[in-house]
């Protein structure tokens, strides 16, 4: 099985807000965590998942693959790369020869988005961290618009904590779907993406810089990885 290392670099000219707690009625909060603003692992995660999907995702997936035939072949091939059969597969998680759950399963493994973020049957093959955020604060005042009239509501005004941030940065491991991640990779510095809350307001924008961010395959487990710049593997 191939490993790669990943150290992300993502440009976010207009800063961003992933929600914390609820601190005051009128005051959006950023996430913190012991002295820092917070981008979880999860919302990395979400982001990444719905590139993918907008890439690669058929019909079946959106429908959870309840009603998918795939051939077995195809997927007795997958489960020998990561050095399993399918008998073994179908007695660890109990699983019947003819039976609808077995073909959901074979479906799942079979959809490069499943095999990536993982599923109920089989964990994620790409791992994520935290990132931590050692920044300032722009408190934005907004007004809330009554949607029957198109106008603003008397007294009714919200203020908005965002991280002033230029730039974050996310390590990850890829332990498969190589090829539909680095295709994700170059989808995002294309297109880009958002992070946490104020979409409608252009808050979160985040594009990946290619040449700021590195890769490494892991050959050895004892061996130290060698970085790379990300676009020479990726063409912007």
């Amino acid at each position: 099985m191939e490993v790669y290392l990943f150290k992300l670099k993502f440009n976010t000219p207009y800063g961003l807000r992933v929600g914390g707690p609820k601190e005051s009625i009128d005051t959006l909060t950023a996430l913190r965590m012991e002295g820092y603003y917070v981008i979880p692992w999860s919302s990395w995660k979400g982001i990444f998942r719905r590139a993918t999907e907008i890439l690669f995702a058929s019909e079946n997936h959106f429908k959870e693959h309840r009603e998918e035939k795939v051939d077995n072949q195809k997927v007795e091939e997958l489960l020998k790369a990561r050095g399993f059969t399918l008998e073994e597969v179908m007695k660890a998680k109990n699983l019947e020869s003819k039976s609808d759950e077995l073909q959901r399963f074979i479906a799942m493994l079979n959809c490069p988005i499943e095999r990536l973020y993982g599923s109920e049957y089989f964990a994620s093959a790409v791992t994520f961290s935290d990132t931590l955020i050692d920044a300032g604060i722009n408190l934005r005042t907004h007004a809330v618009i009554d949607r029957v009239t198109g106008g603003v509501r008397e007294q009714h005004l919200f203020k908005e904590e965002i991280v002033d941030v230029k730039s974050v940065s996310a390590k990850v491991i890829v332990r498969d779907g190589i090829k539909e991640w680095l295709e994700t990779l170059k989808f995002l510095s294309q297109v880009g993406t958002f992070i946490g809350g104020g979409k409608s307001r252009g808050i979160g924008y985040a594009a990946l810089d290619l040449k700021e961010s590195e890769y490494a395959k892991i050959d050895s487990l004892t061996g130290r990885p060698k970085f790379q710049p990300l676009s020479d593997i990726i063409k912007g």
